[in-house]
């Protein structure tokens, strides 16, 4: 028989089973789908290889089940109108066991996979196998009712819904694993380098040697045939569990402290968000494979390191993955983390970013978040830090560049690193509205631990950041688009008075926003003269190449033993001006030199609208 007419027969004999399976261990439809298609597209690009396993399928399925586990978006059967409510309560029975009970019941009970062939795939031993998958069935039975037999019969039930899951013709298969061929070198849905378990948490171990080894979804180390050649494309060029930090690499972040390595795993586990402010499980969803190692050190400095690494297909997918994930930390949405500083850092791959971040919640914890892609890989350091002061910038960036040497030897670009050098530049934009400030972007209160919260931007006229002094109005002064936002703090039992509000207005051309700026600036400097009542403190210029602005803080008097303080300013980049206006309220204030920062942050956002 022809490979072709061979893997033709294979696909359509197995692949509603395989699809059926990965289903019943994520939950979600689409993402199994999609796992199934892309890992019989690998293994016709591997059959000469492939064809040769007394059972093909014991090939394929960890693949599919390791992609479909990196894509899959929790409880998502509950969104989705084509499962019945008899197949919702099946899929909560399941995804309410361990992961480990999860996978073993399936490969047993489902699957029907040889006792030593599972155990491979679990890398465990038979009898733990074994135990979690009799573990597996008295919990489902305890949720569903009935016995072993009925619970399997309805968990094979869950074959109707699964079978809407549109599949290619075998012909298209077959034409997209000659593509990947063709474009990919070294690329397999996971090689010998790259260790995972399935389970959750693994030992660091040393590489194993054998005629020919593939890691799929929940096993380290799968040998084919002792037949079968070792193919030139399968060689393990991409970087692996060796190829993180160890103990010795992350203890010069705090030399007087006692570090330990705690666990390396695949992120296929638990909810996938590792650090503070990532928004999803994996920068790239459709990478080759993922490892996050993490590190605590105790002692006068207490801080964590949490090291991942993910492996994207292509470079300009591994390019895209480094944006998101540089966008996590320029945005930091939903959490209370105030981005300080931002640093390009040259000298380490292709591109790379630091960032500085401070937490709201007491003991205020402070991030440094290194984030690099060298090759089809990013990796990114972030490190915490909970008592003592944070590390030094420079000591991250070399923490950063071990991480880069050691996969650059790996993937045969060794020179990909030299000594690295960073330099402040403005935040990425925020993931919120562009060229208005975002809640990460605002400093702390003193003595204030809740975070700040925004309004939703709305457009700015009337200008509700304009005060008695400076009475901008952006709308009649001829901006063409003016929009505001303000932000509170809820919870922290403020004066109603307390509050940050920021308008910007986009003038035709920036002659007209020069001459904004300058009307403004006059009428603050004659406040004085126009409101006795009011005290203009010494303004603060800002003067750089991409912008201008002052800052000022106003002292107005009510009474005798009452007057108001305020900050205001205004900044100007490009045809853009804004305005940020802060109302303190007691020692809800923020520190010196704080204002005037925010007011050169404002200034950065306005980059966005150009």
């Amino acid at each position: 028989m022809r490979a072709e007419e061979q893997f033709d027969s294979f696909y359509l004999k197995t692949r509603r089973a395989l699809v059926h399976q990965t289903f019943a261990l994520t939950g979600d439809l689409g993402a199994a789908q999609r796992a199934v298609r892309d890992a019989y597209v690998v293994a016709w690009h591997h059959w000469r290889k492939v064809s040769r396993y007394e059972d093909p399928r014991d090939w394929v399925r960890p693949r599919a089940w390791l992609l479909a586990q990196r894509r899959h978006t929790a409880r998502l059967w509950h969104r989705t109108r084509s499962i019945s409510p008899d197949d919702r309560v099946v899929l909560d029975a399941l995804h309410k066991l361990p992961v480990s009970e999860r996978r073993a019941w399936l490969l047993v009970e489902l699957a029907g996979v040889p006792p030593e062939v599972a155990a491979r795939e679990a890398n465990a031993p038979q009898q733990t196998v074994d135990l979690h998958s009799r573990l597996g069935t008295t919990r489902l039975t305890a949720a569903l009712g009935g016995d072993a037999a009925s619970v399997r019969a309805r968990v094979l039930g869950l074959a109707d819904a699964a079978s809407s899951a549109a599949l290619p013709r075998p012909s298209v298969i077959r034409r997209e694993g000659r593509r990947r061929r063709r474009t990919h070198t070294a690329v397999a849905v996971a090689t010998a380098t790259f260790v995972a378990v399935g389970s959750g948490a693994f030992a660091h171990q040393p590489p194993v040697t054998a005629p020919e080894t593939e890691a799929g979804a929940g096993t380290t180390v799968e040998q084919a045939p002792s037949t079968t050649e070792v193919e030139q494309d399968d060689e393990p060029t991409l970087p692996s569990a060796d190829d993180l930090l160890e103990v010795g690499d992350v203890a010069k972040l705090a030399p007087s402290s006692r570090w330990k390595a705690g666990d390396t795993h695949d992120n296929t586990s638990g909810d996938g968000i590792n650090t503070v402010c990532q928004q999803e499980r994996f920068a790239d969803p459709d990478g080759l494979a993922a490892l996050v190692r993490t590190f605590t050190a105790r002692g006068p400095s207490e801080r964590s390191v949490v090291q991942t690494m993910e492996v994207s297909q292509s470079e300009n997918q591994a390019r895209a993955a480094f944006k998101t994930a540089a966008a996590w930390y320029s945005g930091c949405r939903g959490k209370s983390v105030h981005l300080e500083r931002t640093h390009r850092v040259r000298g380490i791959g292709d591109r790379a970013m630091l960032f500085d971040l401070r937490g709201w919640h007491s003991p205020r914890p402070e991030y440094t978040v290194a984030v690099a892609q060298l090759g089809q890989v990013v990796t990114s350091a972030v490190v915490t830090t909970t008592r003592g002061p944070a590390p030094s910038t420079t000591r991250v960036e070399r923490t950063l560049a071990t991480a880069a040497r050691q996969i650059c030897e790996r993937i045969d670009t060794a020179d990909c690193v030299s000594e690295p050098a960073s330099r402040v530049v403005a935040p990425a934009p925020s993931g919120e509205e562009p060229g208005i400030l975002a809640t990460v972007d605002l400093p702390g209160l003193r003595d204030i631990r809740r975070p700040w919260a925004g309004t939703s931007p709305a457009p700015g006229r009337p200008n509700p950041a304009a005060t008695s002094c400076d009475r901008a109005a952006f709308g009649p002064a001829g901006a063409q688009r003016t929009r505001t936002r303000t932000f509170l703090v809820p919870g922290a039992r403020l004066p109603d008075r307390f509050g940050l509000t920021e308008t910007y207005g986009s003038f035709r051309r920036p002659r007209a926003a020069v001459s904004f700026l300058r009307t403004v600036r006059e009428r603050v400097a004659r406040c004085e003269d126009r409101d006795l009542a009011t005290e203009v403190l010494a303004p603060e210029n800002i003067r750089r190449a991409d912008m201008e602005g002052t800052a000022w803080r106003l002292r107005t008097e009510l009474s005798e033993d009452r007057d108001v303080v305020f900050d205001v300013g205004f900044v100007r980049r490009g045809r853009h001006v804004a305005q940020v206006t802060f109302v303190p309220a007691g020692r809800a204030d923020v520190r010196p030199g704080d204002f005037r920062a925010l007011l050169v942050r404002a200034g950065q956002r306005l980059g966005e609208l150009d």
